[in-house]
């Protein structure tokens, strides 16, 4: 395939470096429109010698490509509230600050509070703009809703950066949504100032009322947020064991509105109105007819960004399709791709819209040897066939980013796929039915509600079924963003080949097999190739000594530790672990280290390098430090708070270093 006669795909690639040239390197605003005046003035030049030319010269392409990179560093630049002087924090102060805001969305909650997104209107009586995160007390049964006006007076706190190694750094997921700051409240703290009726409370309200429609049947709370997830996007409800077992089975995806949902809807609604093809003007009206109910589906669910990245893939993949077939599809996926960055630069970086275009630019390149695997004419052994070959194609395109993000293989996605593919095309199709029925005819919508439970109950019984099956996914596999791009470099070489059965393709398939090899002893002998002693940042002490490639995780709560300790063997490509109890005293290299816990017992002639204190210890740290003088010591967060800030007192007047785990995260020592 001769990605040349796509030219919308490297016009959208061009956008995206330009966005990764400024996230990597925030370029001024002054900068980028240098760039941007400068390319669009060669641009010019160009055009006009182009049209006087009989054949178009490599000078335009290139500049139209500089060009484009330029604009997307303009549109990453202008979608950063922090490059505007109204922003809050050019605002705001150290100490309380007054807010007023509106709440714009709701987050799944946590055990004492509930979350929100909050944007703000006023800091401090100046207008401003931009995002905070709001975590507010259960004490207010009530909560707040979307559109709710409120105002406070507190201390504005940064989003806490990631306090472990390889943790997911939440800050910085927070960052890439413009929300930079947090905010904890009581109930007595805030203000409830009215509701602002704009599309955002819109929309909640409709999913409430559309939620609580569900209610006639008496749904249990499983087979209900399973039917929630997949029609209205919402899996703040879901369980944690459904969701492990969704992912163990590599379906993880159905439980989420993505474009597989959009595109079974797609199918459904093409075969449904596949008659008016027979009509004058038929096609054209069929097309119209889909797209709108698309994007009606899209407002159903909230029009969350998942739904309406999907819906836009779809809307420009369908009239691509439509005017121009296969060539159209591929610049339909361009063109939806550049028009979701131009609206936000950051969706580059979000995980769902990097998964949903591998996954349907995976399908779309394999889809041309699907037939070669039909070994019947059977339509429905075909349909089933279909499933397979179409989940292989998308497990290959979302693979390197599977393995880079969640670090594990499932082996037995294809046996999943079977069956949750059919039943939850069924759920999704029948669940929209039922929730229309629910408020024009319920004893018929209770009837299809009964089919829905028994889907949902098959498909959660065979996904569990699947998810514990030994040995049925491999787990904790470490891999890079090097890795991620060397493995893609593979399957465009397996591709090309496929479409070009030459010597070169060939070649090139097994250079790019010995490239990922290479690279991958070299990461591996680097990482085996230093020592380091770690401190961790948790409730329940765990401590880590690395040599080579080795690691011993010292803790007296192995099950409280496995996210840790598994995060830390993904990053570090190690093969050898232990797990053993933790130990009062240990040897790193040339260093001793001391572990003081509950029990505050040492050894005075010990003379340690690091003292570690955890759980708690009963000690007068002034005679520890006078009796055994170490190098530094480390408190980490099994300790209270009142006692760290105590300790941390003593070693600034002893003129002793003093790292707190719970304020400035784990302490590294190579």
């Amino acid at each position: 395939m001769n990605v040349l006669k796509y030219p919308m795909i490297t016009i959208s690639i061009s956008f995206v470096i330009g966005i990764l040239v400024n996230y990597f390197f925030l370029l001024s605003f002054t900068q980028i429109s240098l760039f941007v005046f400068f390319f669009f003035s060669i641009f010019l030049f160009t055009f006009f010698r182009a049209r006087k030319e009989l054949f178009q010269d490599i000078y335009f392409g290139f500049n139209c490509y500089l060009l484009v990179a330029s604009l997307g560093s303009m549109a990453h630049y202008l979608n950063s509230d922090l490059n505007y002087d109204n922003h809050y924090s050019k605002i705001m102060v150290n100490e309380k600050n007054e807010i007023i805001g509106t709440v714009s969305s709701i987050i799944k909650a946590n055990e004492k509070y509930n979350k929100y997104i909050v944007a703000l209107e006023k800091c401090n009586n100046k207008k401003s703009i931009g995002k905070i995160l709001l975590y507010y007390s259960k004490e207010d049964t009530l909560g707040l809703r979307v559109g709710q006006r409120i105002v406070f007076y507190e201390k504005l706190n940064k989003t806490p950066k990631a306090f472990n190694p390889n943790q997911f750094d939440y800050s910085k997921y927070l960052e890439k949504q413009n929300i930079y700051h947090q905010v904890f409240c009581k109930q007595n703290k805030i203000v409830k100032l009215g509701v602002v009726k704009g599309y955002e409370y819109f929309f909640q309200e409709m999913r409430t009322k559309l939620r609580e429609s569900f209610s006639i049947h008496g749904f249990d709370v499983k087979t209900r947020s399973i039917l929630e997830a997949l029609i209205l996007g919402q899996r703040s409800y879901m369980d944690k064991e459904t969701m492990n077992d969704y992912s163990k089975a590599g379906v993880i995806h159905i439980l989420a509105i993505s474009g597989l949902h959009i595109g079974i809807l797609f199918v459904f609604l093409s075969g449904l109105l596949k008659p008016l093809e027979k009509k004058k003007y038929g096609r054209y009206l069929k097309l119209i007819i889909i797209i709108t109910l698309l994007w009606g589906f899209a407002i159903i669910t909230g029009f969350s960004a998942s739904v309406a990245r999907a819906v836009t893939l779809f809307t420009f993949v369908s009239i691509g399709k439509f005017y121009y077939r296969q060539l159209g599809v591929y610049n339909g996926i361009a063109i939806s791709a550049l028009a979701l960055l131009a609206y936000n630069p950051n969706f580059i970086f979000d995980i769902g819209f990097q998964l949903s275009y591998s996954a349907v630019i995976s399908i779309l390149l394999f889809q041309p040897f699907y037939e070669k695997a039909y070994f019947t004419k059977n339509k429905v052994g075909i349909y089933f066939i279909d499933i397979i070959l179409v989940s292989l194609a998308a497990q290959i395109g979302v693979l390197p980013l599977s393995l880079y993000y969640f670090n594990q293989l499932p082996l037995l996605f294809l046996a999943a796929n079977l069956l949750v593919i059919p039943v939850a095309s069924g759920i999704l199709i029948i669940g929209i039915i039922t929730l229309i029925l629910n408020f024009v005819f319920q004893p018929l919508a209770v009837i299809l509600g009964k089919i829905i439970t028994y889907l949902i109950w098959l498909m959660n019984n065979y996904v569990a079924y699947i998810s514990k099956i030994e040995k049925g996914s491999i787990n904790n596999i470490s891999f890079n963003l090097l890795l991620v791009v060397l493995l893609y470099l593979f399957i465009i070489a397996l591709v090309f080949l496929m479409y070009n059965r030459k010597w070169y393709a060939f070649r090139n398939l097994i250079f790019s097999i010995l490239l990922f090899q290479v690279a991958y002893v070299l990461i591996k002998k680097n990482e085996a190739n230093y020592d380091e002693f770690l401190v961790y940042n948790s409730k329940k002490s765990l401590i880590t000594i690395k040599r080579k490639n080795q690691a011993i995780f010292y803790t007296n709560s192995e099950g409280n530790n496995n996210i840790i300790i598994d995060d830390y063997i993904q990053s570090t490509f190690i093969d050898s672990v232990k797990i053993e109890p933790l130990q009062n005293v240990l040897l790193y290299n040339d260093r001793r280290v001391l572990v003081i816990d509950s029990n505050s017992v040492y050894r005075i002639s010990l003379k340690p390098d690091i003292v570690v204190l955890t759980c708690s210890p009963k000690i007068n740290l002034e005679r520890l430090i006078s009796e055994t003088k170490p190098q530094i010591i480390i408190a980490d967060n099994s300790n209270p708070f009142y006692k760290i800030e105590q300790w941390k007192t003593t070693c600034r007047k002893e003129k002793i270093p003093f790292h707190a785990t719970a304020e400035k995260g784990f302490y590294r020592l190579k």
